[in-house]
C-alpha cells in the first residue's frame, strides 16, 4: 500500500503544488486543516516548497481556499477519471464492477476493496489466469473522501 507521503509526491510529480518548484530538499508537507495538524490523512496534506509554505503562514501567500481548490484538483488527477467514476458508482450502489487495471490504485489507497472476481481468462495451458472484471465495494475512507471534497 502506498504511504501518504508517496501519494503526495505522486500527485504533484515531486514538485510544489503552488509554484511547481521541483527539489526534494526544499519540499515540505503542509496540513490544510491547521486545527487538525494531527490528521495525517492524504486529503489533509499538500506538498509545498519552503517559500510557499512560509508565505502561507505569514499570510502573504495562498489562501486556505486556494490551497483547497488545488488539493481538490490534485485528488481528481490522482484518482483518475475512470477511478473517480468507479468510486461514485460504488458510493451510490455500494458495489461497482470494473476492470482491475482501472481501479487497483483505489484499492491500494484504501478507497475500494475487492469483493469478488467476476470474470477471468486463462492462457492455453489453463494455469495462468487473468482477471478481466471484478466487483469492488467502497470503504468508509472512500466515502469520507467523496463527501469531504464534494466529488460524489
Amino acid at each position: 500500500m502506498a504511504t501518504v507521503d508517496e501519494l503526495l509526491y505522486l500527485e504533484t510529480d515531486g514538485s510544489c503544488a503552488l509554484c511547481g518548484f521541483r527539489d526534494n530538499r526544499v519540499l515540505t508537507v503542509h496540513h490544510l486543516d491547521q486545527a487538525k495538524s494531527k490528521n495525517q490523512a492524504y486529503d489533509n496534506k499538500i506538498l509545498l516548497c519552503h517559500n510557499c509554505h512560509d508565505s502561507y503562514h505569514l499570510k502573504k501567500g495562498a489562501t486556505d481556499r486556494a490551497l483547497e481548490d488545488i488539493k481538490r484538483r490534485l485528488i481528481i488527477k490522482t484518482l483518475t477519471t475512470p477511478g473517480l467514476n468507479a468510486l461514485k458508482v460504488a458510493y451510490r450502489r455500494s458495489c461497482v464492477v470494473a476492470m482491475p487495471f482501472l481501479v487497483n490504485h483505489l484499492v491500494e489507497f484504501g478507497y475500494l476493496t475487492l469483493r469478488e472476481e467476476v470474470s477471468s481468462l486463462s492462457d492455453d495451458s489453463g494455469r495462468d489466469e487473468t482477471v478481466i472484471e471484478a466487483a469492488y465495494t467502497i470503504t468508509t475512507k472512500g466515502r469520507r473522501l467523496l463527501d469531504k471534497w464534494g466529488l460524489k
